[in-house]
């Protein structure tokens, strides 16, 4: 389940809010999010908002989001002015949004929640709901090297063509601090190429739940490598052949929601970094972007509303 935005590779990142109105009334919900990507429905799902309730999830309403960011309805209908849920939601604690699987006829939450806030004074900051998010914005930096082991017998000139999420001398694990996601969520490792004329072309390196050991498919459809994630893009493998250090490539660390039904980068990208033209016999480093990327959002009940006779443009300044 991923969205194929690579807002990483520009200097600055674009902001979409995407804003939903309530009227007043105890049943209707604000949401507004800020970075939050579109679902391809077929293949990853939806959202869906939960108030919950004495500790009981209430629906406020399943939608996806479009390109310009605004909360519609699902199969491409139109933008939702308000969502209104099934029974009084004043006195909710917090608020979650997850992603529901396509077809969910489940009348609970999936684990899949991507955002969540407590409630307090009527309104919630919603953040992402990984576990240990905090550890993950505040990891310094993650690195890599080139090369390609696994087929050094066949050939040792090619380390251009391999990644390997890993610091030399050593080896050492390239992912200082990489808490545990799981079960809901796993990190997937890829390479972009950013020179593609129809746009960036994603490979993935493999899906890993710790910094050491080998990931989901070691170096390759042969196996082999070290005991670390990463690919070997050779010939001597079932992938593309890579030039990497060419300059047109960036690494990147994603979390991925479990299961996976996508085919490239779920948003969720908190380490990205160029690999530069010199990138061989180095160790190279990737950026965190996981604060300024994240998506975000606030959840306000909509008693404020009532209450406060607060404006549509006013609600938008509190949120910004």
């Amino acid at each position: 389940m991923k969205y194929l935005g690579y807002s990483f590779l520009i200097s600055g990142l674009l902001v979409v809010a995407a804003w939903a109105r309530a009227q007043s009334g105890p049943e209707n919900l604000i949401l507004a999010f800020t970075s939050l990507a579109p679902l391809d429905e077929a293949a990853e799902g939806h959202y869906e908002g939960w108030a919950i309730v004495d500790g009981a999830p209430v629906s406020t309403g399943v939608f996806n989001v479009n390109d310009g960011g605004m909360p519609v309805e699902l199969g491409g209908g139109g933008i939702i002015d308000e969502f209104t849920a099934s029974q009084d939601i004043s006195q909710a604690t917090s608020i979650k949004i997850s992603i529901e699987p396509p077809g969910d006829a489940d009348p609970a939450p999936s684990g899949l929640i991507i955002l969540d806030g407590e409630v307090a004074a009527h309104q919630a900051s919603l953040a992402v709901s990984v576990p240990d998010r905090e550890v993950i914005e505040t990891m310094t930096t993650g690195a890599f090297i080139l090369a390609t082991p696994s087929d050094n017998d066949v050939d040792p000139d090619n380390d251009d063509q391999g990644i390997w999420f890993l610091t030399m001398p050593g080896p050492a694990a390239g992912f200082q601090n990489l808490p545990d996601i799981g079960p809901h969520w796993i990190y997937e490792g890829w390479v972009v190429d950013v020179s593609h004329p129809d746009g960036p072309v994603p490979y993935s390196t493999g899906t890993f739940a710790m910094a050491e050991g080998a990931d989901s498919d070691a170096a390759g459809c042969l196996g082999g490598g070290p005991p670390f994630p990463g690919q070997d893009f050779t010939a001597f493998h079932c992938d593309a052949v890579l030039d990497l250090d060419s300059g047109n490539y960036v690494a990147v660390l994603s979390i991925e929601p479990v299961p996976d039904t996508g085919s490239g980068p779920f948003q969720l990208k908190p380490l990205a970094g160029a690999i530069p033209t010199d990138a061989l016999g180095m160790n190279n480093e990737l950026q965190n972007q996981a604060a300024a990327t994240f998506p975000t959002g606030v959840a306000f009940l909509s008693q404020v509303v009532a209450t406060e006779n607060a404006s549509w443009g006013a609600m938008k300044v509190r949120y910004q």
